[in-house]
């Protein structure tokens, strides 16, 4: 620790230490704005922000005199920067408030730490050993959080930024040890802070970049769940079942069982829904219809919004004798949801089916969706409520033109 702190400059690594901290906490206020999680990264801010206050604190600590009561300051900021660090992975991770009682010891640990300081006086290698242990704390559990708990679509980043946390504690273990185990106790100096700067800049240069990192991640599902979900059901929507149709319809030409269902489903009388109640009840029923559609089918299954108060209903490996057994529960569900209004009043709503197969009703994705949305039209016609098969061609022909 000693030789540590005569080759390199104090006050350079203090320098270094601030610029860092300022420039990521810049950069995470930045990024709230177009992050979904904005509480996170504002407590990143003010986590790197305390730490630039605290490495000022200590610079002026250094260079004018040795106040002992800067260094203090300065150690209570990092801590808090330290126990502002571990709320912000918490807050990203969206994990529970009772993972903050981690924060109770720590602070203890600092409030201790003060009351001896104002008590007894100068005590560096008291200070050192509460205030590293205080932030050891909560960095295991920073890390761990990040290692445990980060999504699978988050977790190269999270892991890399898991073990720098634990590196970072391994530090502060380090000078716990050599402040326990040494026998040179100076009053108003600290041997072992080189050390710690020198690895608190590696670990800034590391973690703030898999912070980034991470953020980007995120963004980009984000940006790619808008492209596959419809933005009012959170259902698949349009395009997603255009895919997922076509590729099934191959599938089942290579196995040579051509047994793809789908259904087309439509609201029925939904313009009246809006007219009566308002597009906010609209919405509501959409929402509703959605989610028990999803209840009802299997996971292999595809339910999407294609338009307006139209569904669709993909069925891989399914024979009509089943798909239609499918098409009656779903029916069946959404004519006994209920839906209640802010007045009271309780709406029903059904739906109407139509049912095609592949290579009994069509040959290929765009005919199996046209002879699905002629059933449709079939079940409309007769009454709605109900599920409909496609017509024979002649009787869709005359349908056309009738």
């Amino acid at each position: 620790m000693l030789a540590i702190s005569e080759f390199v400059d104090g006050n350079t690594l203090v320098i270094v230490n601030i610029v860092l901290s300022a420039v990521s906490a810049l950069v995470m206020f930045c990024l709230r704005i177009s992050s979904s999680n904005a509480k996170g990264l504002i407590s990143w801010a003010l986590s790197n922000a305390l730490f630039a206050l605290g490495f000022l604190m200590l610079m002026s600590y250094y260079i004018h005199w040795p106040d002992i009561l800067n260094a203090m300051v300065a150690n209570l900021l990092i801590d808090g920067g330290a126990i502002l660090a571990y709320v912000a992975v918490l807050q990203f991770l969206e994990r529970p408030k009772s993972d903050l009682w981690l924060i109770a010891p720590t602070i203890l640990l600092c409030a201790i730490e003060f009351t001896l300081f104002l008590i007894h006086g100068t005590d560096m290698g008291m200070m050192v050993l509460l205030g590293a242990l205080a932030r050891a704390i909560v960095t295991i559990g920073a890390g761990w959080q990040l290692w445990r708990h980060a999504d699978p679509y988050l977790r190269p980043a999270s892991t890399i930024s898991a073990i720098f946390h634990f590196l970072w504690a391994g530090m502060l273990f380090t000078r716990i040890g050599w402040w326990i185990s040494s026998q040179y106790h100076p009053v108003d100096w600290d041997p072992t802070t080189a050390y710690a700067l020198m690895v608190r800049i590696v670990l800034t240069f590391v973690v703030t970049p898999s912070y980034l990192w991470m953020v980007t991640r995120q963004l980009d599902r984000k940006l790619l769940e808008q492209a596959r979900q419809d933005p009012l059901t959170g259902i698949a929507n349009r395009r997603v079942m255009w895919d997922c149709g076509q590729r099934a319809m191959g599938t089942a030409r290579q196995k040579e069982t051509k047994s793809v269902s789908l259904l087309m489903i439509d609201v029925d009388h939904f313009k009246s829904v809006n007219d009566r109640f308002g597009h906010g009840v609209g919405d509501q029923v959409l929402v509703g219809i959605a989610g028990i559609l999803t209840e009802q089918i299997r996971d292999r299954d595809i339910v999407a919004r294609v338009g307006g108060e139209e569904f669709m209903v993909l069925l891989p490996e399914t024979e009509q004798e089943a798909a239609m057994t499918v098409a009656d529960r779903l029916r069946s569900a959404v004519e006994q949801a209920p839906f209640p209004l802010e007045d009271g009043r309780t709406l029903f709503c059904t739906i109407s089916i139509g049912l095609s197969l592949f290579d009994q009703d069509a040959e290929n994705w765009d005919g199996l969706v046209l002879a699905a949305d002629q059933a449709l039209y079939c079940a409309k016609r007769l009454g709605r409520n109900r599920i409909e098969t496609p017509p024979p061609v002649e009787a869709a022909v005359t349908a056309a033109y009738s």
